[in-house]
C-alpha cells in the first residue's frame, strides 16, 4: 500500500445562507471570475498519479468519478451517482456493476462509456507511481495485489508482464474490469472490501479521456506521462487553461458541461463563474490584505491569524451559519471550529543515513534511534501548539486514526510535554546508542523542515526547537561534545515533498486528510510498510519494528466484515506505531474558512471529503 494524499494545503469550506436582498453584480469587472489565493503548487495534473491536496482540489473541479458525495451535506458516504447512473453490489461483496450515464463527453469530445472506464482502471495500474494513490484501487481489485507487489519491489519487467496479462484478461471478459455493454461495466474484487466505493470516489479513479492520453504519449508501464502530468481532459465543469508554477492555476468553465441542467434544479446559479484563478501567495499578511480589499474572493487564512477575523463565537448549528455570526468584518464571512478528520504530524526519516538537504551531504541519521524519537516526542509542547499556533483550532493528536472516526483508539497513549522524560531518553541515546558520534558526523547539526508559506508548521517546528533547547539546557542532560545547532528550514512545497520522498529530510511536518472515511485510509499510509508516509520514513527495517506482524493486522482489518474485530485490530496497530515514536502526533484540526461576503454557496464544499467546488458558487452584492 503506497499512498500520499499529502495534505499540504487543506482547503476546508463551510456553510452560507442568504443575507438580506441581493442582486447580481452584472457589469462590474471580474464579476464572473473567482480569485482564490493559497500556498504551494499542485504536484501533477494527472489524478492517477498526483497525491497531494492542491492537485486533488483542481482535479475535483476538472475530472469526475463514478460516484461522489452529497453536494450540500457533511455526509461522508459516497451515495451520489455522478458519471455512473446506478450501482449493484453482489451479495458476496465481490462484484460492483455500474450502469453509466449516456451522452457525456470528455473535454476533447471523446464519448464517455464503459470502455473509457475500463481504460482508466487499466491506466491506473499501468502507470502506478509507488508514491501515488493507486494502491487504494490495486489492493482490493482482482489481480491488483500482484501488480502492486511488483511495483514496490521495483521490478518493472514483472510489473509490465503482470499488467499486460491483467489487461488481456479484462478485454477477454474474465478479468477485474469487464465491459458488459456500452454503458455497463463490472469491477471485480479479490475480497469483500466495504470502503471500495469510497476509495474510487477519491480522484485516483477520475476518468481521463482515453483519446487524449493516446494522442499524447499513451501508457508507459511504470512511468508518468509528462504531458498528462501538466495537461487535462476530463468530463468536469472546468478545464485547465493555464498553470504557471509558483504563480497561478487558471480554470475556465466547460461550455458543454453535461450536468448543467440537473445542477440548476438544486443550485439555480450553477455555472456562474466563467473563470477561476488560483494564485500562489506564500505571505499570509498579503493574502489577508487581498481578501480585505476585495482583490481576492477567498484565501487560505491560517489559524495563526485567526483572531484578526474570528470573533471567538462558538460554531452554531452548521446549517444555520450564514458566515456572518463568527466574523469581525461585515465584508467577510467566517466558518470556524467545525470538526474535521485532518491530522498533522512531525515525521522522522529512520534510515541509517540521510542525504540532508541543508547540509548537502550524506550524514548518519540520529532519528534511526528510538530513544531520540522518544526524546523529541516528549520535548514538544502540545498545548502551547494548540493554544498559540492553532489559536485553539484543534486538539492534541492521538495516533494516526482521528478522533471521531470509526476505529479510533480512545485509550491510546498520548505523549505529554515532559522535559524530564525527554532528558531520560536523550541521555539513554547519548550513553548507550552512540548518539554523540552520530551528531559529530552531522557536524553537530539537526535540521527541522517545513513547507514554506505554512506558518502553522513553521511555528510548530520552532516550538520543537524551543523544547529541544530547553531539554539540552537542563543540568541533568548529557551534552554533546560540541554545541548542537538546531535549524528550522522552509522548503517550497514541491521541493519539500520530493526531499521527503528521497530521504533528504530527517524531521519534517505534514498533514493528512482522508481520501475515504475509514481507518484503513490512515493506518495504510502511516503504518503499513508500503504506505506512503511509512515508505518515506523507511519504517520497515527499523530496529524494534515487526512489519510482518503489523502489516498483517492492517490487511486483516481491511478485509474483515466484523466491526468488533476491526476495532480490536486498529487498536493494536495504533498502539504499535505510537510506541515506536515514528511520528509526533501534533494536532487534529478544526476548520477555518473565510471568503468575501458576496460569494455564495461556499458552504456546499464543507464536506470533509473534498475541497472547494466552484461550479455551485456565485457572486451577489447587496441591493443599493
Amino acid at each position: 500500500m503506497q499512498r500520499n494524499q499529502i495534505i499540504a494545503i487543506v482547503v476546508i469550506v463551510a456553510i452560507v445562507a442568504s443575507v438580506g436582498a441581493y442582486v447580481y453584480i452584472g457589469s462590474m469587472p471580474r464579476t464572473t471570475t473567482l480569485v482564490w489565493e493559497t500556498i504551494g503548487n499542485p504536484d501533477y495534473m494527472d489524478p492517477h498519479n498526483n497525491y497531494e491536496s492542491y492537485g486533488s482540489w483542481i482535479h475535483y473541479n476538472v475530472y469526475e468519478t463514478l460516484y461522489t458525495y452529497e453536494w450540500d451535506s457533511l455526509d461522508t458516504d459516497p451515495t451520489v451517482p455522478l458519471l455512473a447512473k446506478s450501482l449493484e453490489i453482489s451479495s458476496d461483496g465481490l462484484n460492483y456493476t455500474f450502469t453509466l450515464r449516456q451522452g457525456i463527453k470528455f473535454h476533447d469530445g471523446t464519448p464517455f462509456n464503459a470502455s473509457a472506464v475500463q481504460y482508466n482502471f487499466e491506466r491506473m495500474l499501468g502507470t502506478f507511481d509507488p508514491s501515488g494513490p493507486v494502491w487504494m484501487v490495486a489492493e482490493p481489485i482482482l489481480g491488483g495485489q500482484a501488480i502492486e507487489d511488483a511495483v514496490y519491489s521495483e521490478d518493472t519487467a514483472l510489473h509490465k508482464q503482470l499488467w499486460e496479462q491483467w489487461v488481456a484478461d479484462n478485454r477477454a471478459g474474465k478479468g477485474a474490469v469487464i465491459v458488459l455493454d456500452d454503458y455497463t461495466v463490472r469491477i471485480r474484487l479479490a475480497y469483500p472490501y466495504s470502503p471500495f466505493l469510497a476509495a474510487i470516489t477519491y480522484e485516483v479513479a477520475a476518468m481521463i479521456s482515453p483519446t487524449f492520453v493516446e494522442n499524447n504519449g499513451g501508457i508507459t508501464v511504470g512511468a508518468h506521462n509528462e504531458y498528462i502530468d501538466k495537461h487535462t481532459s476530463g468530463t468536469g465543469p472546468y478545464m485547465l487553461t493555464e498553470w504557471v508554477l509558483d504563480q497561478r492555476v487558471v480554470l475556465t468553465k466547460n461550455p458543454n458541461y453535461w450536468r448543467e441542467d440537473d445542477a440548476k434544479t438544486k443550485f439555480p446559479n450553477a455555472g456562474y463563474f466563467e473563470t477561476i484563478i488560483i494564485k500562489t501567495n506564500e505571505d499570509a499578511n498579503s493574502r489577508i490584505l487581498n481578501l480585505q480589499t476585495g482583490a481576492a474572493d477567498s484565501v487560505y487564512w491560517p489559524t495563526t491569524h485567526a483572531f484578526q477575523i474570528y470573533n471567538n463565537v462558538s460554531p452554531p448549528a452548521f446549517a444555520s451559519n450564514d458566515g456572518t455570526v463568527q466574523s469581525l468584518d461585515p465584508n467577510i464571512k467566517v466558518w470556524a471550529k467545525y470538526p474535521s478528520f485532518t491530522i498533522a504530524s512531525i515525521h522522522f526519516t529512520m534510515s541509517d543515513t540521510i542525504n540532508d538537504t541543508l547540509l548537502a551531504r550524506p550524514i548518519e541519521n540520529p532519528f534511526r534511534l528510538k530513544n531520540v524519537r522518544k526524546a523529541f516526542s516528549y520535548a514538544f509542547d502540545y498545548q502551547t501548539a494548540i493554544d498559540n499556533i492553532l489559536n485553539g483550532f484543534g486538539e492534541q493528536g492521538q495516533g494516526p486514526v482521528p478522533k471521531g472516526m470509526f476505529g479510533h483508539n480512545d485509550s491510546a497513549f498520548v505523549y505529554p510535554y515532559n522535559l524530564t522524560k525527554a532528558v531520560e531518553y536523550w541521555n539513554d541515546a547519548m550513553n548507550n546508542d552512540g548518539l554523540d558520534d552520530i551528531l559529530k558526523n552531522a557536524s553537530y547539526t539537526i535540521n527541522l523542515y517545513y513547507n514554506s508559506g505554512n506558518s502553522a508548521r513553521e511555528n510548530a517546528m520552532l516550538l520543537l526547537k524551543d523544547g529541544l533547547t530547553a531539554m539540552l539546557a537542563r543540568d541533568d542532560a548529557v551534552k554533546p561534545a560540541e554545541t548542537l545547532t538546531i535549524n528550522v528550514q522552509g522548503l517550497e512545497w514541491s521541493t519539500y515533498i520530493h526531499a521527503a520522498i528521497d530521504g533528504k529530510v530527517g524531521a519534517w511536518m505534514i498533514g493528512w486528510a482522508p481520501d475515504y472515511a475509514d481507518p484503513d485510509n490512515y493506518v495504510g499510509p502511516y503504518v503499513k510498510s508500503t504506505g506512503t508516509y511509512a515508505y518515506w520514513a523507511r519504517l520497515n527495517g527499523t530496529e524494534g519494528w515487526n512489519a510482518t506482524l503489523v502489516d498483517g493486522w492492517i490487511s486483516q482489518a481491511a478485509k474483515s466484515q466484523d466491526d468488533n474485530e476491526r476495532i480490536s485490530l486498529y487498536g493494536k496497530i495504533q498502539d504499535a506505531i505510537i510506541d515506536h515514536a515514528a511520528y509526533i502526533w501534533v494536532w487534529q484540526g478544526t476548520t477555518l474558512t473565510v471568503s468575501r461576503a458576496d460569494i455564495f454557496n461556499i458552504q456546499y464544499n464543507a464536506n470533509p471529503m473534498h475541497g472547494a467546488y466552484f461550479y455551485h458558487m456565485y457572486r451577489l452584492v447587496p441591493e443599493t
